[in-house]
């Protein structure tokens, strides 16, 4: 053995092999894997799983109607009348909001070119001090060809978003006729079998999740009609135009908290503020709109839906964004609601229950007592 050949060293002088992972920590590993590729699931498959869960929010909020039905009526005309309650409302939506749009669509000239003088006051403004103004003139010699053809991708965006639209409102429907049939056998199917395999335990904390679900559901859908209604009402006062729109908007809204009311502000300001040649109507709007969400979020919606599950407002956020993320505009209205159900179902089980703790806010607790 030459001088430059290593010494062998023996199995002793090895350094230890490093210790394989804990259970513990490989299904962490595993459950954070299944988490992305659900999330991944559920952003590929859109278009059937947005309209499959809207349904069963709705099922869920339609689900005490058809069961006091139940004990009066058969149980198909029962499923019949929910049904046509819930079109009936759906109808009435719609077609306020259709008539909305052609008042809004009547006044449309005098809006844009109260929208142009204003405009052309910013840019002047803008110019005056140096700065750059944007929405410049067109440039001179543009034929009202070329500009319908720089229209045409836009609208063509729209026809097709309007249709992909109209397409999930008919899954919507389809998934929620067929749920509202199914739902009484597939509870009754669940609850034996798990009671068969796991006892009472996980039986009970199936309804309380389906309970607590529900009633919170209702309860924000209440909190939500109040702010529209109110909110519509004091529109038609100010003299707005299309009251029912703002009002409709301040309902929508105001399912996503904390951020929602804010922003239902926004709308009817700034078409107060093209409408009316006074500024100080326009202002009068804003602060009258704000100070009904301001009233219906920190005194009605409280007694309304109560603490018990009052979400952190960084949650909100978050949530919002995840799920805009994930299913656009209807993602960012379901946010909150399923991340109550969230709540709710990882409170229902002691190893879950700090994933819970986590998304309620600080001064709150998660667990009824």
């Amino acid at each position: 053995m030459t001088s430059t050949d290593p010494i062998p060293r023996r199995a002793s002088d090895r350094p230890p092999a490093p210790p394989p992972p804990s259970p513990r920590t490989l299904t962490r590993l595993l459950a954070v894997i299944a988490g992305i590729l659900v999330v991944a699931a559920l952003k590929w498959s859109a278009p059937v799983t947005l309209p499959l869960t809207v349904a069963v929010f709705l099922i869920m909020l339609a689900q005490p109607l058809q069961e006091a039905l139940e004990r009066r009526v058969a149980r198909w005309l029962a499923v019949v009348v929910t049904t046509l309650v819930v079109l009936l409302g759906a109808g009435v939506v719609a077609s306020g909001f259709v008539l909305s749009l052609g008042r809004l669509a009547e006044r449309g000239p005098e809006v844009m070119e109260r929208l142009d003088a204003l405009g052309g006051r910013a840019f002047a403004w803008a110019r005056e001090r140096g700065l750059p103004a944007p929405g410049a003139p067109a440039a001179p010699g543009q034929t009202a060809e070329q500009v319908a053809e720089r229209a045409l991708p836009l609208v063509g965006r729209l026809v097709a978003g309007a249709a992909t639209t109209l397409e999930r409102l008919g899954l919507i429907a389809a998934f929620f006729l067929l749920g509202l049939l199914e739902v009484r056998d597939f509870e009754r199917k669940v609850v034996q079998r798990l009671r068969r395999r796991h006892g009472d335990t996980i039986v009970d904390n199936v309804q309380e999740i389906g309970q607590r679900v529900r009633r919170y559901l209702g309860a924000l859908t209440l909190t939500c009609l109040v702010s529209g209604v109110v909110t519509g009402l004091f529109c038609w006062a100010m003299g707005l135009d299309a009251p029912f729109t703002w009002g409709l908007v301040a309902f929508l809204l105001n399912y996503v908290p904390t951020i929602g009311p804010f922003v239902a502000v926004v709308p009817p300001s700034l078409y107060a503020l093209l409408q009316f040649s006074d500024p100080g109507r326009a202002a009068l709007v804003f602060a009258g709109v704000g100070a009904i969400q301001f009233v219906v979020g920190n005194f009605i919606d409280p007694k309304i839906e109560g603490k018990a599950l009052s979400l952190s407002p960084v949650v909100v956020l978050v949530a919002i964004i995840f799920w805009g993320w994930v299913w656009g505009v209807f993602g960012a209205l379901l946010a909150v609601p399923i991340t109550v159900a969230l709540v709710v179902i990882a409170d229902q089980f002691p190893g879950t229950r700090w994933f819970a703790s986590l998304l309620v806010a600080a001064d709150e607790e998660v667990t009824e007592e």
